[in-house]
C-alpha cells in the first residue's frame, strides 16, 4: 500500500496544481471581479484594466501576458520543478475562468453583500496560493518574485504580496476615478481592497509557513538518535549540544537546540516520537533569522532515518 502511495506521489503533485488553479479562478470569477476589487500584483492590474473597458476576456489575456514574463524569470531564477507547477496552475486559472458558468451568489453593491463577498474571495484566493506553495508551485505573479525573495531573504511571503498590492492597488484606484469620475466610489474600493489583500496575505502566512521560524529545545536521554536525525534530515543546518541535570531526578542529560521552520517542526516532532519516547520537547516562535539557512528536502530525510531504524 505504501509503495503505491510512493508510486502516485508524483502524480498528485501535478494534480494540486489545477485544483489550485480551480480555487483561485473561481475566487477570481465569483468574489473578486463582481465586487470590482483590485488584487495584488499583475493580476490587479489586468483586473483593473479589465474592469475599465468591461471585459473578462481581456483580463485573462493581459493575466496571461504577464504570467509568461514571469514564468520565463521563473524558469532562469528559481528552478523547473517550481515553474512546471507554477505554469500548470496558472494554465488552470485562465482555461477555469473562462469556462465555469456565471453564478451570482450576492449583490456585490456596498450596501449590499460586498463585505461577505470580499472576504470569502480573500480566503479562497489565500487558500489556493498557500496550497500552491506548499506544493513547491504558485499561482504566478507576485507569488514567483515572493518565493525568490524569501528563499533570499528568508521574509514571510505576505510581505511582499503587500508590497505588490500597493503597486497595484495605486494604478487600479487612478482608473477607478477616470471611469467613475467619483472620490467616493475610489475610496470605497479602497477599503475593500485593502479589505482584500490583508486577509488574504494573512492566510498564506497562516498555512504556509516555510519562513516562519521556531527555537527547538529536546532533552534526551539518548543523544545518539536523535543526533542521527538531526545530522540526517538537516546535514548544514548547524545546532548546539548541552550538558544539563534533571531538577527532579538528579540525573544528566544531553540537551539540543536548533532553529527550524514551523513547516519543518511537525515533520521532526513526529520522528522524535517514535525513536526516543523519553525526549522532552519544547519551542517557541522567533522572529527572524540572520545568517546562513539551507532548506533541506526535511521528510525524505525522516523517512531516511525511519527505515534505517526498522532494519
Amino acid at each position: 500500500m505504501k509503495q503505491k502511495i510512493m508510486k502516485l506521489q508524483p502524480v498528485y503533485e501535478y494534480i494540486i496544481p489545477i485544483f489550485a488553479g480551480f480555487l483561485y479562478s473561481v475566487a477570481i470569477k465569483y468574489f473578486i471581479r463582481p465586487t470590482a476589487i483590485i488584487m495584488t500584483g499583475t493580476e490587479g492590474i489586468s483586473l483593473a484594466t479589465s474592469y475599465y473597458f468591461n471585459s473578462e476576456i481581456l483580463f485573462v489575456i493581459i493575466y496571461s501576458l504577464f504570467q509568461f514574463i514571469l514564468l520565463i524569470f521563473s524558469f532562469i531564477k528559481i528552478g523547473f520543478r517550481f515553474s512546471i507547477k507554477t505554469f500548470i496552475t496558472v494554465s488552470s486559472v485562465s482555461i477555469f475562468i473562462l469556462i465555469l458558468p456565471m453564478i451570482k451568489f450576492g449583490s456585490p453593491e456596498p450596501e449590499n453583500e460586498r463585505l461577505v463577498l470580499v472576504i470569502f474571495g480573500s480566503i479562497i484566493a489565500g487558500v489556493a496560493k498557500a496550497i500552491s506553495l506548499k506544493n513547491r508551485g504558485s499561482v504566478g505573479d507576485e507569488d514567483i518574485i515572493a518565493v525568490y525573495i524569501s528563499e533570499k531573504l528568508r521574509k514571510p511571503v505576505g510581505i511582499t504580496i503587500i508590497m505588490a498590492g500597493i503597486i497595484s492597488m495605486t494604478y487600479g484606484l487612478i482608473l477607478s476615478y477616470f471611469q467613475m469620475h467619483s472620490i467616493t466610489y475610489v475610496a470605497n474600493s479602497l477599503i475593500y481592497s485593502t479589505i482584500f489583500l490583508f486577509i488574504s496575505a494573512e492566510t498564506v502566512n497562516g498555512i504556509y509557513k516555510r519562513y516562519k521560524y521556531s527555537n527547538v529545545t529536546i532533552n534526551v536521554d539518548n543523544i545518539d538518535l536523535v543526533d542521527s536525525v538531526v545530522k540526517n534530515v538537516l546535514p548544514e543546518r548547524n545546532y548546539t549540544v548541552s550538558n544539563v541535570m534533571g531538577g527532579y531526578t538528579g540525573l544528566s542529560r544531553k540537551q539540543i537546540s536548533l532553529i527550524l521552520s514551523q513547516e519543518e517542526l511537525p515533520a521532526l516532532i513526529n520522528a522524535l516520537k517514535e525513536i526516543e519516547d523519553k525526549s522532552f520537547i519544547h519551542y517557541n516562535q522567533i522572529e527572524g533569522v540572520i545568517g546562513r539557512f539551507p532548506f533541506s528536502n526535511f521528510s525524505e530525510g525522516i523517512n531516511k532515518i525511519k527505515s534505517k531504524n526498522n532494519k
